[in-house]
Formats: C-alpha cells, structure tokens, sequence
C-alpha cells in the first residue's frame, strides 16, 4: 500500500484552498469505484463480464454488450425475480467486504472522523468503514432509516452498499429514479458545499440533472474533479457535458491517493505551524525539534497517532485543531529541554501515540476537557494495560496526559498493572504475572512550570 509522503512535502495552491474550505465545514467528496480498484475490486467492464458470465447459466438470459454493466444488469434484472438474483449474485464476485482498504480509504475514514469533510460514495465496498476499526468506528448510512437515525458524521453509501445486498443500484431504471434519501443528500451537500468528485467515471442521471441545474445558477458549481487522465480525457467526456465550462484549474490531475494525501498534509501542518508558532520571529528551539519529528510521520500516520491517543472524541470532532493536541506537542517540547542549555534531547515519535524523549517513553493520553479523577484513572488504566500487553513486562510506564482542567487532586500514580510475560515458559505462567507500575505527567503542569 502506498504509505504517502512526509507531512511537510510542499502541495499544490488548490490543495491549500480545499484545506481552507474544510475547517469552514464546506468540504463534501464524492468518491466513487476508481479508489477501490487498487485494492484489487474489477472496474465496470471487467465486473459486467463476470456477472453476464455467471448469468449465461440462467434461464432466459441474453445481452449483446457483456462489457456494458448497465446492459447486463438490465438484462439479468428483467428476468423474474432477476433483480435480487443480480443484487445476490454481484457482490459474490468480487471480495467487496474483504478487499485491503489501502490509501485512499485511510484517509478518507480519519478526515472524516476528523470532520474535515462529508463523505458520498457510491462504490458498494465497505473499505472505508474497515480501514480503521482498530481506533475507529466510521458508521455508514445504507438507506433511508440510517441516513435518518445517524447523528455526527457517517459515509453516506449512495450507491447501496455490500453488507445490505438490497440497498445495491445497479439497474439503470433504479440509478434513474434512485431512493428519494439519496438525492436529498447528495443535491444537499453539492448545493452546500464545495464538491470534489474523485475516482467516478460515470455519473448516474440524477446527479447529472442535479450538477447541470446547479452549473446554471452558480459559477463553476463549485466542483473539483480529481483524476489522473482527466486533461486527456476531457473532450468529450461526460464531465465536459456536463461542465464544459470548468476551468482548468479545477480539473485536478491527480491519483485518489496523491489528492487525498495532499490534503490530509495540509490539514495536519495546520497543527504543525501552531506548534511551532510561525507567526513570531524567533520560535524556540525545543518546539521547532518536537515539530521537526512530528513532520516525519505521513498524513495517515499522524492522524492516527493522534485519534488513537484521544480518550471522548466522536467521529466529526477534530483531534487536530483541538487546543489539547498542541498543548501536548509543546509539552513534549519542553520535556525534551536541557534546562541548564540550550540543547534538547532527541524526539522520536511512535505510530502507537507514543514518543521517545532521549531514552524514555511516553504514551500520549488526550482528554476531553473537564475531567474528574476517577475519567482520569479509568482512561489512563485501559492506555496502560494495552500498552503493556502490547510491549511485555516493563520496568514502568509514562503517561503523558493532556486533560484540560480536573475537578479534584490530579492522580500522580495507578496501581501496578499486571502483565503475563507472553516469552514466559509455561512451567512459570501460575504466578508469573509482572506488576508494571505507571506514572502519570500532566500537559498543563509541563507548561505551568516553564
């Protein structure tokens, strides 16, 4: 899988703008089949192929353009009963619920957790809700009931999706006449928002009613296309139809990846330059070191380093522009400081919302603010147990906790936590727990105190 680039890689100007638009909460995508092909899902022809294959053995069958998906699924459904036979056996012959979510879904299941974004796809696999399920969990809403029930923010699955066969459109009658919810939804966000559309080569008939309408009654329609080919492709396209007077500028020539990831950059260097406080002249030494490390993770790395490390955030609620991120980074900072100079200990950030100062490691707790000391103990507790399990015995564990203000004395120590070494031989496992103890070091006293 594509890793993505260093966080402080330069991007391009309309990255920058889509970045602005996104912390105004103006930022919708729209994502479509194209970013799940390197997971190894088929394109349309070869999927059509396979399904007028498996449909040649039906009776009453027949189609003329077996590479047409449209055509073979009209086709199939027409038989009796042919529509849920279609729905059934399409998702049998692709791994749609198995695929290796790669990039692409990466990073657009954390901005969405990060409420940088509002996520439409009409692709039917289910990577993006399982790209991050080890500190995530991205609902997605797959019919009417859950696009009403659903609160903060979930992947609106326009198309249907694998895990509810029923709610698959794949007919051109349904994809004329889709479900009422998603045309409120999509025409909602296109007329909202700013639309980038990234990985669709076919636009079904309701969204080319809605775009061209919106193209007459505002400039551009405030559309982004994303696509690797879209320059040498653009004449006589469909976009270009729909479109044909988007500027240049707006066609953005790029893989779903490489967009994804400049714009997950940016939106990650937002926290990076308060960190190290661009807007003075002479930013301390200690605070450019810790923002020197932190630049070496990739997008998809830091902002998973970052919600794994927060304790009470919900899906839509930013990590990143939280006051707490920046506090801790700076805390780092400052810990990192020789005191008697102006020297500062090696900085090495973990992926597991871990950072090495010198030789000792911290784990990184963020908490939502106005904590009591029992939320405290709790959150430090579970961090410290699956830390431990993680690593093994330890001689002890830190943990660096950002919790805002405490409603009580700050808890200083936990008890110990048992650890069963997992290198132990089995004649020493009854008894041969290790009681590892946990220190706890508060963001805000690191700051009181410099």
């Amino acid at each position: 899988m594509n890793p993505g680039m260093r966080l402080d890689t330069p991007v391009d100007a309309t990255i920058v703008v889509l970045a602005a638009e996104a912390r105004d909460g103006r930022l919708a995508i729209c994502a479509g089949a194209g970013i799940s092909i390197p997971a190894g899902l088929p394109d349309g022809p070869e999927l059509a192929r396979r399904l007028h294959q498996r449909f040649q053995r039906v009776t009453g069958y027949q189609c003329a353009t077996p590479d047409d998906l449209l055509s073979v699924a009209d086709a199939a459904a027409g038989l009796p009963d042919g529509l849920a036979a279609v729905q059934r056996v399409v998702v049998e012959l692709a791994p749609f619920a198995d695929a290796s979510p790669q990039l692409a879904h990466r990073l657009l299941a954390v901005l969405l957790a990060e409420g940088a974004l509002r996520l439409l796809l009409t692709n039917w696999d289910d990577c993006v809700e399982r790209s991050c399920r080890e500190f995530e969990h991205i609902q997605p809403a797959r019919n009417e009931v859950e696009a009403e029930n659903l609160r903060g923010q979930f992947v609106l699955k326009l198309h249907g999706c694998c895990t509810e066969v029923d709610t698959l459109l794949i007919t051109s009658e349904q994809l004329c006449d889709a479900p009422l919810w998603t045309k409120i939804y999509f025409q909602a966000e296109l007329a909202r928002a700013t639309m980038v559309f990234v990985g669709i080569g076919d636009i079904a008939n309701y969204a080319q009613k809605r775009i061209t309408e919106l193209a007459e009654l505002v400039e551009h329609a405030r559309v982004r296309l994303v696509s690797p080919s879209i320059a040498r492709n653009w004449e006589g396209s469909e976009w270009e139809k729909l479109l044909p007077h988007l500027p240049e500028a707006r066609r953005i020539e790029k893989t779903a990846d490489d967009f994804l990831d400049e714009l997950a950059r940016e939106w990650v260097m937002g926290l990076v330059a308060e960190v190290k406080g661009e807007a003075t002249d002479n930013p301390a030494p200690w605070l450019d070191a810790v923002a020197e490390s932190f630049v070496c993770f990739t997008s998809v790395q830091a902002l998973a380093w970052l919600r794994r490390a927060a304790v009470g955030w919900k899906v839509g609620e930013s990590v990143v522009r939280a006051p707490a991120a920046a506090s801790a980074l700076e805390a780092i900072g400052l810990l990192a400081r020789c005191p008697e100079s102006t020297c500062v200990a090696d900085i090495r950030f973990v992926p597991a919302s871990a950072v090495l100062v010198g030789d000792e490691r911290l784990d990184l707790l963020l908490c939502a603010d106005r904590q009591t000391p029992r939320d405290i103990e709790h959150a430090a507790t579970e961090r410290a147990r699956r830390v431990a399990g993680r690593l093994g015995p330890q001689d002890g564990l830190h943990i660096l906790v950002a919790a805002g203000s405490v409603r009580g004395p700050k808890p200083r120590e936990l008890e110990a936590i048992d650890v069963l070494d997992p290198d132990a031989p089995v004649d020493d496992l009854i008894g041969g727990d290790r009681r590892v103890p946990v220190r706890l070091t508060y963001v805000d006293d690191v700051l009181e105190a410099a």
